[in-house]
């Protein structure tokens, strides 16, 4: 393998320096993203209104951008052939500086992550508990999201169920529902209106053979079976 360029042997300390700075921008990434995602709601109004306007600039635009890049084309390719010597020049008088900046610049950056350590260290410890709480309030909302799940699933079983109830002694068999419709019947009868019924309690007691029904609190009744 060839020799590093003193171009990529800085650029190498930068990718490390970049390194060491990840774990505490992971943190603060996560600390914002609500933040963010809050500012793209309330923005969003605001960048639906003004796309049109965007497009309509956009569509105008093509035809000068496509011009625009049909007549640079020859300026460019002349350009890059006149620069090209200029470049090389340039590139093998500014080797040795590369050589000096580079030995100038490795103990400065050694020094740098030295004192750089302990505040990042401290930025990453006071970060934790945000991130932490962060995670707990995810972690509630995805539960709570599971729950209304659950709950809408049972409320949709019970509206495409189809539910009776029986009670049975001695030998009979009754239907709470046909109980219940006979007892607003029995209330009907006495010379009240449907309309009137705006609660009922039925009350079925099979050691009298009977039910007893209360409507609107206040009226009572008796069926036998």
């Amino acid at each position: 393998m060839g020799k590093k360029s003193k171009v990529d042997e800085i650029r190498d300390i930068v990718k490390e320096v970049q390194k060491n700075a990840e774990p505490v921008i992971d943190e603060a990434r996560k600390v914002a993203e609500p933040i963010i995602r809050d500012v793209k709601v309330a923005a969003k109004p605001y960048v639906d209104k003004a796309e049109p306007y965007l497009n309509d600039i956009k569509e105008k635009a093509e035809p000068l951008y496509k011009d625009l890049k049909e007549k640079a084309e020859p300026l460019y390719d002349d350009l890059k052939e006149k620069a090209e010597p200029v470049y090389n020049d340039l590139r093998s008088k500014a080797e040795p500086a590369f050589e000096d900046v580079k030995a100038k610049a490795e103990p400065v950056y050694k020094d740098l992550v030295e004192k750089a350590e302990p505040y990042l260290s401290k930025v990453k410890e006071k970060a934790a508990p945000a991130a932490k709480a962060v995670k707990k309030q995810s972690d509630i909302a995805r539960k709570a999201a599971k729950t209304v799940g659950e709950d809408l699933s049972l409320k949709a079983s019970k509206l495409s169920c189809k539910e009776e109830v029986f009670v049975q002694y001695s030998h009979h068999e009754v239907r709470t529902s046909d109980i219940i419709d006979r007892a607003k019947q029995d209330y009907v009868s006495k010379g009240n209106k449907p309309s009137s019924i705006r609660e009922i309690q039925v009350y079925i007691k099979p050691s009298d053979n009977a039910a007893y029904y209360v409507v609107n609190h206040s009226e009572t009744g008796k069926i036998e079976f």
